[in-house]
């Protein structure tokens, strides 16, 4: 070989072994931000997400479907908003339920399609009450059905143009006094007169109150307490405010003191230390308001980036939180001494040590917490959990690795859990002597993403999927007349 082919040879082989070692080097060091979440709604598409809202004419339609002359305003069980009647997702008024389905499953009293979303439905006065989102006419709507057959008897809406984000719709509205509150998915409040439709007045929290609408939109469900609607804007400005009910005046406001930002999470009352208040689970910590206004306590110990669960009361003092994307749950401690208000966080795990939970709220009854564990749980990935709050982080029982529930919601009723799974399958459990039982499963939703959480009112049920809603007839006395009838 010639000295200058020696010499070439000789200084390729040097730069590839320099290449190499640079590579490796690289490779061994490079820590990339490759923004990895867990699986959530509204994650296809995130960038699609519209950051800020247009102008809009709260209210500004009205379409009477069908003449409501002879179909009574009942004053039947309601299910007026989030959670249920006391907001902890128990349908104490339920009546015995039929679970013996057979083959063909419970009976479905009556379907209607929807826009792609997860909103779901409030009931009072034998309708059904649901903020869906009309993409033809690109406009939020409140829609009114009759909960006995499903006629549509009306819809107000407002035109909204946005973009798909896994969907569109995502709240719940509430009822109380014949008055409808909604919070649309860009935080736009309208408030319609339950019976006629008639418009009341609204609210563009965004435009008022500098409104950040949380990624995939805003998931906040209204609440109607003593004659007023409590929010949380969390704006620069304001945290929590309440507006009459009827009218929409402000009756106060709290300053954003704490700085929080608008979360998926919901105002849930609650009565600690015998004190009743308003909690909310903001981005960045947790608040406890009076019922006049006031900011009685706060906490930053624990601050999930996402939050979409509200807080469960889970003793006299005590406030069990979680959320998804890895951050897993907390417990913190409420104390009142001497008129002075603190907090104290007992604990924090990740989902794989502890109860928790990806979307849906837990359940806390007779003594046990209840709950559906995140995908990012381990073992107990999708499983249905009990949890003694006093014993935590310790999970007591759980349905089983051949039991998995996806991020679908769930209730209480007739003393059993009633849960639907991402595809549509109700299944009903019993847990008692720390274990759970099996009692019946069916699909009966035929979509995919059954997120929207369960109404219960009157032995009916109200679930969804993605774009359908349906009513399903679980009242023994119907199925006990309907096989004597046969």
């Amino acid at each position: 070989m010639s000295t200058i082919a020696h010499s070439i040879l000789v200084i390729f082989t040097g730069l590839c072994l320099l290449t190499a070692v640079v590579g490796i080097h690289a490779y061994v060091n490079y820590s990339p931000d490759l923004g990895l979440v867990y699986a959530e709604p509204g994650l296809d598409n995130s960038d699609q997400r519209q950051t800020a809202t247009v102008a809009v004419t709260i209210g500004e339609h009205f379409e009477r479907l069908l003449a409501d002359d002879g179909i009574a305003f009942s004053d039947g069980e309601p299910w007026p908003g989030f959670r249920g009647p006391a907001r902890d997702n128990i349908a104490a008024a339920a009546p015995s339920l039929q679970t013996d389905w057979g083959t063909d499953g419970p009976r479905v009293l009556w379907r209607q399609s929807l826009g792609e979303g997860y909103a779901a439905p409030a009931v009072a006065y034998g309708r059904v009450y649901v903020l869906d989102y009309l993409e033809e006419e690109e406009a939020d709507a409140l829609r009114c059905f009759v909960l006995a057959d499903g006629r549509e008897l009306w819809r107000r809406s407002y035109r909204n143009p946005m973009r798909r984000n896994h969907g569109k719709s995502r709240t719940i509205p509430a009822v109380a006094a014949n008055t409808v509150v909604t919070l649309g998915p860009q935080a736009h409040v309208m408030t319609t007169d339950a019976s006629s439709g008639e418009f009341l007045w609204g609210s563009d929290l965004v435009r008022e109150y500098g409104t950040e609408v949380p990624q995939w939109y805003a998931g906040q469900c209204p609440l109607i307490d003593h004659g007023a609607v409590i929010l949380a804007p969390a704006g620069p400005e304001q945290l929590l405010l309440a507006r009459d009910l009827r009218s929409g005046e402000v009756r106060w406001q709290l300053a954003n003191v704490p700085g929080l930002k608008m979360s998926h999470g919901s105002v849930v009352p609650m009565r600690l230390h015998g004190v009743r208040q308003y909690v909310y689970a903001g981005i960045g910590g947790v608040v406890g308001v009076s019922e006049a206004g006031e900011l009685l306590w706060f906490s930053r110990e624990w601050q999930p980036p996402v939050w979409a669960p509200s807080p469960v009361q889970v003793a006299d003092n005590r406030i069990f939180l979680t959320a998804g994307y890895g951050a897993g749950s907390a417990l913190l401690e409420i104390d009142l001494q001497d008129g002075a208000w603190s907090t104290r966080q007992l604990g924090q795990w990740k989902a794989t040590q502890a109860p928790a939970c990806e979307q849906q709220t837990p359940i806390y009854y007779q003594g046990m917490l209840f709950t559906i564990q995140p995908k990012d749980a381990g073992a107990l990935r999708a499983h249905l959990v009990a949890a003694d709050p006093a014993q935590l982080p310790a999970v007591s029982a759980s349905s089983g690795r051949e039991q998995r529930f996806g991020i679908g919601p769930f209730l209480v009723a007739d003393g059993c859990l009633w849960i639907v799974d991402d595809d549509g399958r109700l299944s009903v459990f019993r847990y008692r002597q720390g274990a759970f039982e099996q009692i019946a499963s069916h699909r009966v939703l035929s979509g995919v993403d059954s997120w929207g959480p369960i109404a219960m009112a009157d032995g009916l049920m109200l679930v969804r999927d993605d774009k359908a809603m349906a009513c399903i007839d679980l009242r023994r006395e119907t199925r006990l007349a309907t096989q004597s009838a046969q």
